[in-house]
């Protein structure tokens, strides 16, 4: 599977897309909840505008960030099995959810897409190709609508931290 689906061009001034050229428009995705490859492997990098939502969350849920560095940096922390601090598992139904949902960061949110920046207004979209919500029977269409709908608002916090 070719890993780039799409190539996007926003207005910086209304923050809303402009054009979509996909490169692939088969593509369906639903996820699994399975967390297999992606709040297993630990929680992602956090940007300022995450740092500032999981501090909403923290209320919620005692010292879920931690320092990465001496920078000023932070992550998310992880259990002792690696997966993140976040992941909850309901052993009955076997699905994995995040614990503060709404509050979870950028690349979180775009999970199994990523957005690489090519300019100040325009991108590439790709899929990580070993999730297993790609291509799901039952999956939605990776169309415009999809990608306004669940993407924009995190790559649009990509674009304006990069």
């Amino acid at each position: 599977m070719s890993t780039e689906i799409a190539e996007l061009t926003f207005d910086p001034k209304t923050k809303r897309l402009v054009k979509i050229e996909f490169l692939r428009e088969d593509l369906k995705f639903k996820c699994q909840r399975c967390a297999v490859f992606c709040c297993k492997l630990g929680g992602p990098a956090l940007s300022a505008k995450d740092h500032q939502r999981l501090k909403q969350a923290e209320a919620k849920q005692e010292n879920i960030l931690q320092p990465a560095k001496d920078d000023g940096e932070f992550r998310l922390k992880e259990k002792e099995d690696g997966s993140c601090a976040l992941l909850e598992h309901d052993a009955k139904s076997g699905l994995h959810a995040c614990s503060v949902y709404y509050f979870r960061p950028s690349l979180c949110r775009l999970y199994p897409f990523e957005f690489t920046p090519t300019g100040p207004n325009t991108g590439k979209l790709s899929v990580i190709p070993i999730c297993n919500g790609l291509n799901a029977a039952d999956g939605e269409l990776v169309d415009r609508e999809f990608v306004e709908r669940n993407l924009l608002k995190p790559i649009m916090d990509i674009l304006n931290t990069s």
